[in-house]
């Protein structure tokens, strides 16, 4: 269980501190749960209510500095999702966004840019469908980088964009 003034990863709104942790109904009389009360800390001014056992939230610890600077180095190594059929591809992104892990995160990053710099080259078009999942794991990573090492977005894609293309 997380404490008041942790900071965790919530899937839906990022990088948040936990401001408060306490038994309320949200769905109605007889319904108590224990809820984090969140701040996410992209979204100022914004509170998000997180029940404390649930399977359907995912909640994670922020990662350390030392695990973003080995996961950074790692980059190279990380494999793509590479599938050629565009439904499979979708459907592996899915299942890597659905782990809610860095790593599988840099997969999906990695392969789109990848494949988004072919496709360039080759006088292609930009896959649409390929372009939401980037989105979703580029907030998820850069946003919990950028908040871990102190630096601003712009520079966490220039960091990371650099490693891929090793």
């Amino acid at each position: 269980m997380y404490q008041i003034g942790d900071f965790i990863v919530h899937e839906g709104s990022g990088i948040c501190e936990v401001a408060d942790i306490k038994e309320m109904a949200l769905c109605g009389r007889g319904s108590e749960k224990e809820y984090y009360t969140l701040r996410p800390f992209y979204e100022k001014g914004s509170q998000v209510f997180t029940p404390v056992n649930s399977d359907k939230v995912k909640l994670r610890p922020v990662m350390t500095r030392e695990k973003i600077e080995n996961l950074i180095a790692e980059i190279p190594e990380i494999d793509g999702i590479w599938e050629e059929n565009d439904k499979l591809r979708a459907v592996k992104y899915k299942e890597a966004l659905a782990t809610f892990k860095p790593e599988e995160l840099v997969r999906v990053i990695k392969t789109v840019y990848l494949g988004k710099q072919k496709r360039v080259d080759a006088g292609k078009k930009i896959l649409v469908g390929d372009e939401k999942y980037i989105q979703i794991a580029q907030k998820w990573l850069y946003e919990e980088i950028a908040f871990v090492m102190d630096m601003d977005m712009k520079s966490v894609e220039k960091m990371v964009v650099k490693e891929l293309t090793k």
